[in-house]
């Protein structure tokens, strides 16, 4: 397009392949861009025009815009992009084949390639003021003198308000990112914001974001919440910043320095004594509270995980069963981690089958029936888990704790067997081994008693001939 900013109606109509008349009925129906008035006339800037045309050529879903990569013939550092758009107007397929520069990653070339639809939407729908107007005849030199015209005026598109981070979150982050994400993870975000990061920084312009407003406000939340949380709610920030990075609404992302934690003491496990005082308390208690019990401390399982078991998750012939589902508030979605097969002990298989002969009550392997459920049969969730579970351990005369001791226990013992890291990672199916590491202390300390050992022994001087030769005795 030219210098000239302005369409008018005539330029919009041979655009759309309209007449005049039908571009003003188009607005009086508010099918179009809302003109201004520029003097009686209705007229329109180009680019939001050209920016409404775009979106209309992609607004009708993918089969209206296509961008194809593959690398270029002639230099495998380029990439040939192929781009399909639909002329808004006429329907018709528009097709350019360009070469991006070089450099640029497939990413990057897909994100150059949109960056030409405009470019090729501004040379199709016709170059209304491309080319330059004819000069005027001069007057005849018999002519009276005229004022030579006033210069028009060029409008200049006001610059577009400054977004805040709370209109960032609300009308951009939301419904691209965090719509996407598991219920619970859409929840932790909508409190997160809702609670610090909207109280606190909501109203800031998202440019005026800098490192001082940042450490203004890992002060407040430090005043109120613990080092941890600090860092929980300072991680949900950082990555709304770097999604504004990314849609190109800030430059860079300020650096944000988290809060230093004190490293976490190793949590508490049940003993073999006390694993067997459970299970026999769980036992006289019904069939379903043992089987939970031996789901969580033989097979590792999540209390979300115990819930929403099925009976075709299970394989008796093969002796094993798949890890695919888990509930949370009521819905079902994919577990945690990753899905992983799990093999049966004896004792949770002979569960399992005892169960399942007393108790088919539906797809699901665990049903309870109470005075809250009205006499009728519901799945379990994960506060009757926690309740069934505070039922054993009071009869068995342990303290009340919540499901999670169980896995935690599960996987310790495994350690303390023996297992390596990756086994545990495997029964535990979690996606980074670091997450695994955490269960493996009481091996260390297995280790630990066994160097201690080693030690005494020298001392006394009743190493075997083959460690004799590693070990000093020790100085009296």
């Amino acid at each position: 397009m030219g210098g000239e900013e302005i369409l008018r109606c005539e330029d919009l109509a041979r655009i759309l392949g309209c007449t005049a008349k039908a571009v003003r009925y188009r607005v009086k129906c508010g099918q179009l861009p809302p003109p201004f008035r520029l003097g009686k006339a209705l007229a329109w800037l180009r680019d939001p025009v050209f920016e409404w045309l775009r979106d209309r050529s992609r607004s009708a879903g993918p089969a209206q815009m296509k961008i194809n990569l593959r690398p270029y013939a002639h230099d495998q550092t380029r990439w040939h992009v192929d781009i399909r758009i639909m002329h808004p107007t006429t329907h018709k397929e528009i097709r350019r084949r360009l070469v991006a520069p070089a450099g640029l990653s497939e990413a990057r070339a897909r994100s150059w390639g949109e960056h030409q639809v405009p470019k090729i939407l501004g040379e199709v729908l016709g170059a209304v003021n491309d080319a330059p107007r004819d000069k005027e005849a001069p007057p005849p030199k018999n002519a009276p003198h005229q004022l030579p015209a006033p210069p028009q005026l060029r409008l200049v598109p006001a610059p577009a308000p400054a977004m805040t981070i709370a209109e960032l979150f609300c009308q951009r982050f939301e419904p691209e990112y965090v719509r996407i994400q598991k219920p619970a993870t859409r929840v932790s975000y909508d409190a997160v914001f809702r609670n610090y990061i909207g109280p606190g920084l909501g109203a800031l312009q998202l440019s005026a974001l800098d490192e001082n407003q940042l450490s203004a406000f890992r002060a407040s939340l430090r005043h109120r919440l613990g080092a941890s949380t600090c860092n929980f709610v300072l991680a949900k920030l950082a990555r709304l910043l770097r999604f504004a990075k990314r849609m190109r609404l800030i430059d860079s992302v300020p650096e944000i320095d988290k809060f230093a934690c004190a490293r976490a003491r190793p949590k508490a496990v049940l003993s073999d004594a006390q694993i067997s005082a459970l299970l026999a308390a769980a036992a006289e208690l019904s069939s379903a509270t043992e089987l939970m019990l031996l789901l969580a401390l033989d097979a590792g399982l999540r209390c979300s995980e115990i819930c929403a078991l099925e009976w075709s998750d299970i394989d008796f012939a093969e002796g094993s069963m798949t890890i695919q589902h888990n509930h949370y508030r009521g819905q079902k979605q994919t577990p945690k981690g990753t899905i992983g097969k799990i093999a049966l002990t004896s004792a949770l298989r002979r569960a399992l089958e005892q169960h399942r002969r007393h108790e088919p009550i539906g797809p699901l392997v665990l049903y309870r029936r109470s005075f809250w459920t009205r006499g009728e049969w519901a799945p379990y969730s994960p506060n009757t888990v926690r309740y069934a579970l505070n039922e054993a351990q009071a009869r068995a005369g342990l303290p009340a704790t919540g499901p999670h001791l169980l896995r935690h226990t599960a996987l310790t013992r495994l350690a303390k067997l023996g297992a390596s890291v990756y086994v545990v990672q495997s029964v535990a199916r979690h996606t980074r081994l670091q997450t695994t590491q955490a269960y493996i202390h009481t091996q260390q300390a297995g280790l630990a008693r066994e160097a201690a050992d080693l030690l005494d022994r020298a001392a006394s001087g009743n190493l075997g001939k083959g460690r004799e030769k590693l070990a000093k005795k020790r100085q009296k």
